[in-house]
C-alpha cells in the first residue's frame, strides 16, 4: 500500500537487478518503499503523501509498507543459532516496516521463543551463595532445597515469584539454625540467610530485565539488516570557487549544493578546507603547489580505470582563496576546467565520487538503489557505467531502474524485473512474457531491433551463433532441397547472434514471447555456459513447450568433443577453400602447404597455424567462399560423403526440435 503499488508481491532480486518500465509506471515508488525499511539517513514513510490514492477508508498506521526476505549466510545462520536452545533450520528471515515505523522480524516463534535462554539463566542464577562451612547438615539440607527452587522458578519464567520467597525461604531456613546456636555455625548459617534473601532480589531483576531468546534474535537481526542506500539526485560537481567564502558559509550552516560537491572533492583528496583557507593566505606558495600536485595525484589514482572511454588526469591549483579543478585527457593535453567538461563526463565523475564520498571508499554490505541512472550518458558511457555497477555489485545488492536501452545487459537477462500497470496497481515479474508493448520496446531496442523486425513476427525461429552458421545452414538446407530431400521449413526464420551468450538472451527474448525457439550452440565451454544458462534459468521458468537447446556435436553425430559449424566439413574439404581465400598471404610467408596440429574445433587449429607464421585468419572470409561453392552445387552429394551425412543430421535435429513438444 504504497503510491500507486497496492501489492507488488514478492520480487526475486538477483545481485544486480534491473526494473524495465515506462515513465511513471512505479519504478520510483518500488525503490523508494524498498529504500525506507532501512535507509543510509533517516527517512520516514509517510501516510498522508505515501498511502494509495482512492484507498482513504483502509489507511492504518500498522500497515506494512515493505516485507524483505534476507538470506543469512553461513555466520549469521551459526550466530542465531547460537542464540536459541533448539535446532535452527532457518535459512531465510523476513523483515517488515509499516508507516509508524515499526521494524518486525518475522522468527518462527518455535525457534525463537519469547524466554531466556537457559544458558542465561545459569548465569544469573550462578550468583546464588552456598553456605559457608561448618553449617549443620539440616540447614545445608533446607539450603540446598531453597536454591533448588529458586532455580526452578527461574526456569519456569516466574521472575516475580522470586521476591515472594524470600519470607517462606527465611522462615525455612530459620526453623533449622543448630541448636544452642554453637559457634562458629549460627554465624554462618545467619549470614547465608542474609546474603540469599538479598540475592534473590538481585536475581528476579536480572531475570526481568534480561533480552529473550526471541528479543536477541530480533536485535542481532536488525543490527545486521542492510542498509539500503537510495540515489535518484546525480549532482554535477563543482570544481571551482573561493574557498573563504565556502568556510564562511560552512561556519553559518549556509553551505549549498555547490559548496559541499567542492569539499567532497577536496576530501576525496585528501585536503582539508580550512588548511587550504589558511594556506590561500600565507607566503609560501611553492609548498602548496606541492600539496595541491599531491592531492592530484590521489584523485587521479583513485578514478583511473573507472572512465574507460579515455585516461583523464586531474589537476588542481589555486591563486590565494580562488581554487581550480581542472581535467586533461590523454587526446588534448590543454587543462580544460571540470565545469567546461562534457555533461557526461561530469555526470559520471560526480556519480562516482559521490559514491566513493558516502561510503569512505566503497558500500560493502548494502543494498544500493539507484533511480534512472545515466540519463544524460551517451550510450558508450551508459556501458562504462554497467561496469561500474558491476563493481559495486560485488559486495552489495544493487537494484536500478530504466527505460534506457543501453543500460540493459542482455547477456544477462535473468537480471530483468519487468513493471506492468494492472487494475490492482503495479506488479513486477521477471517473466518477460508479461511485458507489457511500452517495457517491450524498451527490450527490444536493448537488442538492436526495430518493432517491424520479421522475426519478431515469426512464429517459428532459429538462433545460431553467428553469420557463418547462419550461410552455411541456410545452403546446406537449400543444397538438401535441390537433392529432392527434406530441407528447412520456409516459415523458419534464422537468426544469427553474436557468440552463444547472445544466442541465450535473444533465444530469451523470443521465449518470451510465446515463440517456438530452436537455439543452436557450439559444442564447446562458451555453448555449456549458454546452454546452461537457458535451461536452468529460462526454459524451466516459461515451462516452455516449444524451446529447444541444440549442441552441434551431438545432432551432427560427434558426441561430446567440441564442435563448429567448420567441423562439419573433412579437413580437406575446408583447408581447400582456405588456400583459395589466402593465396597471397600464404604465398608471401611461404606456406604450401597447411598442417593442423591439435583435436579441437577445425577453426581453432587453423587459427593457431596462421599465429605461428605471423597471420590473422578470418573464419567469415572462409564461410563466405564456402557458401558460394554450396550455391553452386546441385546435389548434396558432390560434398565429401562425411559431410553430407552430417549435414543431413543437423538439419533434420533442427526440423525434429521444431515439431516436438516436451
Amino acid at each position: 500500500m504504497y503510491k500507486c503499488v497496492i501489492d507488488s508481491d514478492w520480487i526475486d532480486i538477483s545481485q544486480l537487478s534491473v526494473f524495465v518500465g515506462k515513465n511513471e509506471s512505479g519504478k520510483t515508488s518500488l525503490l523508494k518503499a524498498l529504500h525506507k525499511l532501512n535507509p543510509y539517513k533517516p527517512e520516514p514513510y509517510s501516510i498522508d503523501r505515501e498511502w494509495p490514492r482512492g484507498y482513504r477508508k483502509e489507511r492504518n498506521p500498522n500497515q506494512v509498507v515493505c516485507r524483505a526476505r534476507f538470506e543469512l549466510n553461513a555466520n549469521e545462520a551459526g550466530d542465531l543459532a547460537a542464540l536459541t536452545d533448539r535446532s535452527m533450520p532457518l535459512r531465510t528471515i523476513e523483515i517488515t516496516r509499516d508507516y509508524a515505523g515499526n521494524l518486525e522480524v518475522l522468527f518462527p516463534e518455535e525457534i525463537f521463543p519469547d524466554r531466556l535462554h537457559p544458558n542465561d539463566i545459569d548465569e544469573i542464577c550462578a550468583s546464588l551463595p552456598q553456605p559457608s562451612e561448618p553449617v549443620s547438615d539440616e540447614f545445608r539440607k533446607r539450603a540446598s532445597n531453597c536454591i533448588d527452587e529458586a532455580r526452578r522458578l527461574a526456569y519456569e519464567g516466574r521472575y516475580s515469584s522470586l521476591i515472594d520467597l524470600k519470607s517462606t525461604h527465611t522462615q525455612i531456613l530459620q526453623q533449622s539454625y543448630t541448636p544452642g546456636n554453637p559457634h562458629p555455625q549460627h554465624q554462618n548459617e545467619s549470614q547465608f540467610v542474609a546474603q540469599y534473601t538479598a540475592k534473590l532480589d538481585e536475581i528476579s531483576r536480572r531475570l526481568q530485565q534480561a533480552p529473550s531468546i526471541q528479543k536477541k534474535a530480533h536485535e542481532y537481526a536488525v543490527q545486521h539488516l542492510p542498509t539500503f542506500i537510495y540515489m535518484s539526485d546525480y549532482r554535477t560537481f563543482m570544481g571551482t570557487a573561493q574557498l573563504d567564502q565556502v568556510k564562511q558559509r560552512k561556519d553559518r550552516g549556509g553551505l549549498t549544493e555547490e559548496d559541499k560537491t567542492l569539499i567532497t572533492i577536496m576530501e576525496l583528496s585528501g585536503l582539508d578546507l580550512e588548511e587550504e583557507v589558511r594556506k590561500g593566505s600565507a607566503q609560501d606558495r611553492e609548498q602548496r603547489q606541492y600539496d595541491l600536485d599531491d592531492a592530484s595525484a590521489t584523485l587521479t589514482n583513485t578514478i583511473d580505470e573507472r572512465w574507460r572511454q579515455r585516461k583523464y588526469e586531474v589537476q588542481f591549483r589555486a591563486d590565494g582563496q580562488l581554487f581550480y579543478t581542472f581535467v586533461k585527457d590523454q587526446n588534448d593535453p590543454s587543462l580544460i576546467r571540470l565545469e567546461e567538461r562534457s555533461k557526461g563526463f561530469q555526470w559520471f565523475f560526480s556519480f562516482d565520487l559521490m559514491f566513493m564520498y558516502e561510503s569512505k571508499g566503497t558500500f560493502q554490505n548494502c543494498v544500493i538503489l539507484l533511480d534512472e541512472p545515466g540519463l544524460h550518458l551517451h550510450p558508450d558511457a551508459q556501458k562504462d557505467l554497467l561496469v561500474r555497477m558491476e563493481n559495486y555489485a560485488k559486495d552489495n545488492v544493487l537494484i536500478y531502474s530504466t527505460h534506457l536501452p543501453f543500460m540493459i545487459d542482455l547477456r544477462n537477462p535473468e537480471r530483468i524485473r519487468v513493471l506492468s500497470e494492472t487494475d490492482r496497481g503495479t506488479v513486477v515479474s521477471g517473466d518477460l512474457m508479461k511485458s507489457q508493448p511500452e517495457a517491450k520496446l524498451v527490450l527490444q531496442a536493448a537488442l538492436g531491433m526495430s518493432g517491424s523486425t520479421s522475426y519478431l513476427v515469426s512464429q517459428r525461429n532459429l538462433v545460431v551463433e553467428g553469420v557463418d552458421d547462419y550461410w552455411i545452414i541456410t545452403e546446406l538446407s537449400n543444397l538438401l532441397e535441390r537433392s529432392s530431400e527434406q530441407g528447412l521449413p520456409e516459415d523458419l526464420y534464422i537468426t544469427p547472434s553474436g557468440g552463444a551468450s547472445e544466442v541465450a538472451y535473444i533465444a530469451t527474448f523470443m521465449i518470451g514471447q510465446k515463440l517456438d525457439v530452436v537455439a543452436l550452440l557450439d559444442s564447446d565451454s562458451a555453448g555449456d555456459d549458454a546452454a546452461d544458462k537457458l535451461i536452468k534459468n529460462w526454459l524451466t521458468r516459461y515451462h516452455s513447450t516449444t524451446a529447444r537447446v541444440l549442441r552441434l556435436g551431438e545432432i551432427a553425430g560427434i558426441g561430446s568433443q567440441d564442435f563448429s559449424i567448420e567441423d562439419i566439413f573433412t579437413d580437406d574439404f575446408y583447408l581447400e577453400r582456405v588456400k583459395k581465400t589466402y593465396s597471397q598471404q600464404l604465398s608471401v610467408v611461404g606456406v604450401t602447404n597447411i598442417k593442423l596440429k591439435g583435436k579441437d574445433q577445425l577453426r581453432k587449429k587453423v587459427e593457431r597455424f596462421f599465429e605461428q607464421h605471423g597471420l590473422v585468419f578470418n573464419r567469415g572470409s572462409v564461410a563466405k567462399l564456402i557458401r558460394r561453392d554450396l550455391i553452386q552445387m546441385q546435389r548434396i552429394d558432390q560434398l565429401p560423403p562425411e559431410t553430407a551425412e552430417r549435414g543431413r543430421k543437423v538439419i533434420k535435429a533442427i526440423i525434429e526440435a521444431l515439431s516436438k513438444e516436451v
